[in-house]
């Protein structure tokens, strides 16, 4: 679907010979702005928790309770949850894989403006095209005696993707986004006594990621390039008069000549963009990258209380993600779009100016990111042998997310580090599942989760729609042998209000404090997992 979305155009400076010409906004301006926001994008990303992007689907058996585990005897998927409860496996080896299917769809519809009409007919919206997320999982852990166990897991904690299309009106935010984040985690725990446990593990994690989009806005790119170009023209038509009020001379034919030629290009240029490509992405960059090598420490403490009730605590350090050389590409909707913007970017460099597209393909930039700590604090009832129930409360310290700072390595490119404030809150998520063994070989499972958006409506983007997300799980395990387990869940996540209202703010370059625009609009949420695994013990 398309619509227009109603942003201010702007006209750009030009400043040929000695004469200074001034539009609407500043070409610098203007530039900084969409650099400003585009690379605040490309960190966004490159964090790969930030935003929303944690995944919940590390173990098909606790996908379908609700995503507990912490205070749960989990063999060797303990690794994750907690590592202390390694050392209560009840087998000598412990081998557990698996995957999930994550189809998201979000929808945003423009909050009315007075710009379009308040919308006195039906609402325009846009819904999302998004490909399936597929994270996995694999853990292995071994007893080699009663008090100790040691293992390894393998599992991507964070990861997603976002698929707005190319002419939406939010494309000059985001286009689409693919995320992945994976880590190796060895684990040691070990058995205080017979009821107490211990355990750790080393987070060794790194990421990538994908990100395209628009230079500029959809609904006013074709009519900026044309006011440009025609601004120039006009400028360019004043000096020649200048000149030709000037005795005749060979210098002054030469130059005269030279401003006409690129007069008749501006006007071409112009004329092309007033008759094409309207509501449509003329140039968007494609940024791709990898962050470094991160280590944490997952750590954690188990009580088993007694044959009824156990405790767990398990603490996730922070991590800074660090993307050293991230890389962009910039492709345009036409030949004739990429000659004339490239014409535009000329009369303004030609000025003294800069350019209306930041050349990024021309370097690489670097940013550094944290990841917040996460204490998680959890409880188990087991009523009846057939019967248990959990509980997990976790604390996300997302005040850490304060701000980012970017900067590209290449000084001679004489692009400015930026400074953009985030004001991201701590959260909290409630966990609640519970599991049933009807026989020896079955074994059924259902769970819910809040999980709070550390995003306030004032900072709401569509890279990552941020919301309260309410989950519902089911799943169910089957053991055609003894030591062999086939376990199926189902989740279904879905908003706590029906649609979320909040605007993303974009500040001006030169002042971190001068608000130059709002993107605004109402987005709703909903997404279906579908999780697979297998699970060995011997």
């Amino acid at each position: 679907m398309s619509a227009r979305h109603l942003i201010p155009t702007f006209a750009p400076d030009f400043c040929l010979g000695t004469e200074r010409v001034s539009g609407r906004n500043s070409l610098k301006f203007v530039r900084m702005k969409r650099l400003l926001t585009l690379l605040v994008a490309v960190v966004s990303a490159t964090g790969l928790r930030a935003e929303g992007y944690q995944v919940n689907n590390l173990s098909t058996r606790q996908t379908g309770m609700g995503h507990v585990g912490t205070a749960m005897k989990l063999n060797s998927e303990s690794i994750f949850f907690n590592p202390a409860a390694t050392a209560f496996q009840d087998s000598k080896f412990d081998l557990s894989v698996g995957a999930a299917g994550i189809l998201s769809y979000c929808t945003y519809t423009p909050s009315p403006t007075m710009e379009n009409g308040f919308y006195s007919g039906n609402r325009p919206e846009w819904e999302s095209d998004n490909k399936m997320s597929t994270p996995i999982y694999a853990y292995f852990n071994y007893k080699p005696s009663d008090r100790w166990a040691v293992g390894l897991g393998f599992f991507t904690p964070n990861g997603s993707s976002m698929n707005w299309g190319d002419d939406w009106p939010g494309a000059n935010l985001v286009q689409e986004i693919n995320l992945a984040a994976y880590t190796v985690q060895p684990t040691v725990s070990f058995k205080l006594c017979d009821r107490v446990s211990i355990g750790a593990g080393l987070m060794i994690t790194w990421g990538n990621f994908d990100l395209s989009r628009s230079m500029l806005p959809v609904a006013t790119g074709s009519a900026t390039a044309a006011g440009g170009l025609q601004l120039a023209a006009s400028k360019l038509q004043a000096q020649v008069d200048q000149l030709e009020q000037l005795p005749s001379t060979p210098e002054i034919a030469a130059q005269i000549a030279a401003l006409n030629g690129y007069i008749g290009q501006a006007n071409a240029g112009a004329g092309y963009f007033a008759a094409n490509h309207a509501g449509e992405a003329l140039v968007s960059a494609r940024l791709e990258g990898s962050a470094d090598v991160a280590v944490g420490v997952n750590a954690g403490i188990m009580w088993d209380i007694n044959s009824e009730w156990s405790l767990g605590m398990s603490w996730r350090s922070r991590m800074n993600m660090k993307v050293g050389s991230g890389h962009a590409a910039l492709s345009y909707v036409s030949p004739e779009t990429q000659q004339y913007l490239t014409l535009l970017n000329a009369l303004s460099t030609m000025a003294g100016g800069s350019e209306v597209i930041p050349g990024l393909d021309r370097g690489t930039f670097s940013a550094e990111l944290p990841l917040p700590t996460t204490v998680t604090w959890g409880v188990s009832f087991r009523p009846a042998p057939k019967w248990e129930f959990a509980v997990d409360l976790q604390w996300v310290g997302w005040s850490a997310y304060e701000a980012l700072n970017v900067e590209f390595n290449e000084k001679e490119l004489g692009i400015d580090p930026i400074y953009s404030v985030k004001n991201y809150s701590n959260t909290l998520t409630f966990r609640f599942g519970g599991q049933y063994r009807a026989c020896d070989w079955l074994t059924a499972r259902m769970g819910m989760y809040v999980d709070e958006s550390p995003v306030s409506s004032d900072y709401l983007n569509p890279e990552t729609p941020s919301m309260t997300k309410v989950s519902y799980t089911a799943g169910l395990s089957f053991r055609p042998r003894k030591y062999v387990s086939i376990d199926v869940a189902y989740c279904y996540v879905s908003s706590a209000d029906p649609e979320r209202t909040g605007s993303y703010p974009i500040y001006s370059y030169q002042d971190n404090t001068k608000l130059e625009s709002i993107f605004s609009g109402n987005y709703k949420l909903h997404a279906h997992v579908l999780s697979f695994g297998v699970g060995f013990n011997f």
